[in-house]
């Protein structure tokens, strides 16, 4: 029974000690918890912890990184829509504005300045070394330690990778703004990912000239194509090393080696090819270099950021941490304190310039980051206080490079293009001309035959232009029906006569080939069409027949006098030149004299 108590006594502490919500990051023994409040995740403190809205985190890095080369780390506060960051850094208020009941101007600081009669220190309680004191202060922490950066609402940390085990790392930040007298706040967490790696990180690039669809590694055959390496070296880790690249195109053409970035290789048949390069840098050892004055202590500039060297956790190899000219600290020490702390604690640490103690090893949760121990290698050692204390871990013998005191890296790609027969030598053979009657207008009818070599197209354009063969005037494109033989005909319609371009063009999945030419179009010249010549023909025809019939009719018709005795007996009549039938009425317009019998007004008589 005893035990059963125990055993669920046990389980409740493990359940509650499960759940409790801890926090992102560690504290230290040393941190200032009453200057520098540590809130765990979830806290509704958070809520107000900023003007206006909650402040955002943009993280990143530059990674990946080459073993004993530089990680940059970068972090940008994004601050809610109704405020903006002055050129000197302050935060003001972008418009007018009303929060929480309280009316805001625009331009008007959202925080008032800070005070100059006080000391700013870290969390672990090192000065500030600038000037002026930034109303932000980053701590980052990775490895097992942590770096702390005075800065703006954008700041940078750059550290050493030297001794560092290869693999993936999670770098956290916690960020701090300054609020009133010796009083900071937190604005939340944020963590980037980051690598190491010992092998050259770069990228390849495959270009070439008229290429249909780019970065689909598909390319024509007898035409070169461009391979481009950029390194990935923002720290110019490799800016002294001898790097050489040995290129095999996977066509038994041989290998290329070459110091160059950028090499061209030709391919002169089709199918499928697996190019590949291995890189290989020769990089001068550090550890070679004639060693300092050991009596000596190196101080680094003031208006430099702090340099320290210190052991890596699982090295003996010396690790060297730097970062950017802004306020910094720099504490090695691996927390044993547990992160339920209440946040008005003291620290409960001092913090002194001792010679350096080993760590202890804890089983807590702060120490999760810290990377296991190998078997034989040195305890970390812990540092505090400030840069002038320097702690060099001698190096193993077998550590040393053995081959002229260089270090040899290596990269390595490999990839499958395919290589195809492109459309060659696209010509305009043959061009027609002719004219098509409508029943309102005449059209200019354009045929063109046009022929190409090599593999055959799935699409044809035609462009027309303007004389100058710059202003587009028409364009027209269709899908070729697959054939034997690659020769088409173009048909098109000019309303307008004049001197046009045109331009076809002819591509498949990979290949594009082009064509042009100049015609001159004139409607006026069309008479030769048969339709035309049909209804000229006719029109003359008929134009023969009523001059025949004329002619006949006057040369056949009787003259009779009109008489005396006729008109007398008649009586009074109408005047007839205003009647008669059709055919006496042509007849007048043959023969004028007819209207003078017609009516006796003309005749020289009374009525």
């Amino acid at each position: 029974m005893r035990a059963s108590v125990v055993l669920l006594v046990f389980l409740a502490v493990a359940s509650h000690t499960v759940a409790k919500p801890r926090n992102r990051f560690t504290r230290y023994p040393s941190w200032n918890n009453k200057m520098y409040p540590v809130w765990k995740d979830g806290d509704p403190r958070y809520k107000d912890s900023w003007k206006g809205g909650r402040v955002t985190f943009n993280v990143g890095n530059d990674s990946p990184t080459l073993t004993a080369a530089k990680v940059t780390f970068t972090i940008d506060l994004e601050f809610p829509h109704n405020q903006k960051v002055q050129p000197d850094g302050d935060v003001v208020w972008a418009e007018d504005c009303i929060i929480n009941g309280t009316k805001y101007r625009e331009s008007e600081p959202v925080y008032p300045g800070q005070s100059s009669d006080w000391e700013a220190v870290f969390p672990d309680g090192t000065a500030f070394k600038k000037d002026k004191k930034p109303a932000y202060v980053f701590v980052w922490k990775t490895w097992g330690q942590y770096w702390q950066v005075a800065d703006g609402a954008s700041s940078s940390l750059t550290i050493d990778t030297d001794g560092i085990p290869l693999g993936s790392y999670t770098m956290d930040i916690v960020i701090y703004h300054y609020r009133s007298k010796e009083k900071f706040i937190p604005l939340g967490y944020a963590s980037t990912q980051f690598s190491i790696t010992d092998q050259i990180p770069f990228a390849v690039s495959l270009d070439q000239v008229n290429d249909i669809v780019a970065g689909d590694l598909r390319f024509i055959q007898n035409r070169a194509i461009a391979f481009t390496i950029a390194l990935h070296d923002p720290s110019q880790y490799l800016g002294t090393a001898d790097i050489t690249f040995n290129w095999d195109f996977g066509d038994e053409s041989g290998a290329l080696i070459s110091r160059e970035l950028t090499v061209t290789h030709t391919y002169i048949s089709s199918g499928s090819f697996k190019p590949q390069v291995v890189i290989q840098a020769v990089i001068p050892d550090k550890a070679c270099d004639p060693p300092a004055d050991p009596t000596k202590a190196p101080v680094p500039p003031t208006h430099l950021g702090t340099t320290v060297k210190a052991p890596a956790l699982v090295s003996a190899v010396p690790i060297l941490i730097s970062t950017k000219a802004t306020g910094l600290a720099l504490n090695l020490v691996p927390s044993d304190t547990e992160e339920d702390n209440t946040e008005d604690e003291a620290s409960s640490t001092s913090n002194t310039q001792d010679a350096p103690s080993v760590a202890k090893t804890s089983s807590s949760s702060s120490n999760r980051d810290a990377p296991a121990e190998t078997a034989g290698a040195k305890r970390p050692v812990t540092l505090t206080g400030k840069a002038t204390v320097v702690v060099v871990a001698k190096r193993e013998a077998d550590d040393k490079p053995d081959d002229d005191c260089v270090i040899y890296r290596y990269g390595s790609f490999c990839t499958g293009i395919e290589v195809f027969e492109a459309i060659e030598k696209v010509e305009i053979v043959q061009m027609d001309n002719s004219v098509m009657a409508t029943p309102n207008s005449k059209r200019n009818v354009l045929d063109i035959t046009v022929t190409c070599q090599g593999s055959l197209p799935k699409e044809v354009c035609s462009v027309i232009l303007d004389a100058d063969c710059l202003k587009p005037i028409h364009t027209e494109c269709n899908l070729v029906e697959p054939s034997k033989e690659c020769q088409l005909v173009l048909r098109h319609f000019f309303n307008d006569s004049g001197v046009y371009c045109i331009n076809v063009s002819m591509a498949n999945d990979v290949s594009l080939a082009v064509t042009s030419a100049k015609v001159n179009v004139d409607i006026a010249s069309g008479l030769s069409s048969p339709g035309t010549i049909t209804m000229v023909l006719g029109f003359l025809v008929l134009v023969v027949a009523l001059g025949i019939v004329a002619y006949s009719y006057k040369r056949f018709k009787s003259y009779r006098p009109l008489k005396e005795d006729l008109i007398v007996s008649s009586g009074p009549q109408v005047c007839r030149a205003h009647g008669g039938s059709g055919s006496s009425m042509f007849s007048k317009l043959l023969n004028r004299r007819g209207a003078a019998d017609d009516c006796p007004l003309l005749q020289d008589r009374p009525v």
